[in-house]
């Protein structure tokens, strides 16, 4: 799946690029709109982007649960090999600890997410905090991909197309590693 970004001064610019998207028949639930300006997009009936979108929780969720889940396996192992009460753990007590763990480290990495930036919506900060409009669109393959740049490229000259990604989120890496356009 890829995702296309666009930045764009005006609201209205970005309404009209809905109804682009709408004659393309590619509905509603395919973009998002990143935006200081959260109201103005819902007073003209866009879809802003969840705080789950903006924010680093589902990134930092996914990287605390690989780090838990290390964590518990470990000290699953550990609890095996040491049987510190004196009966041997079942394989259920192996699973149950080594779960048990990932899930706190899940929860740990999203609470610790909510308070940062989406890591690939970051090159685009200042441009949002400037009152930009960043416009993600989401498109299943290669092909679409190509006929939305297209379509978006013909009818509004005024969206600055910076970005192409997948919708893969790593938990792995900190930065965006897509090739961001000129912003400014």
């Amino acid at each position: 799946m890829h995702t296309l970004m666009y930045l764009t001064e005006r609201l209205e610019t970005a309404e009209a690029m809905v109804g682009s998207l709408h004659e393309a028949n590619i509905g509603d639930d395919a973009y998002r709109i990143v935006s200081k300006d959260a109201d103005g997009v819902r007073r003209h009936h866009l879809h802003d982007a969840s705080v789950f979108e903006q924010t680093d929780f589902v990134h930092s969720g996914e990287r605390g649960a690989l780090i838990g889940g290390c964590i518990g396996l470990a000290f699953a192992i550990g609890m095996v090999w040491a049987e510190p009460f004196g009966v041997p753990m079942g394989f259920g007590g192996f699973l149950a600890t080594t779960a048990l763990f990932g899930f706190f480290g899940a929860w740990t990495g999203g609470m610790a997410g909510v308070g940062h930036d989406n890591y690939k919506l970051a090159p685009f900060h200042r441009a949002i905090e400037e009152g930009k409009y960043l416009m993600t669109i989401g498109v299943r393959d290669a092909e679409k991909a190509s006929a939305v740049k297209k379509l978006m490229h013909r009818n509004h000259p005024g969206a600055l197309f910076v970005a192409d990604d997948d919708s893969f989120t790593d938990p792995f890496v900190n930065k965006a590693e897509f090739r961001v356009r000129h912003i400014h």
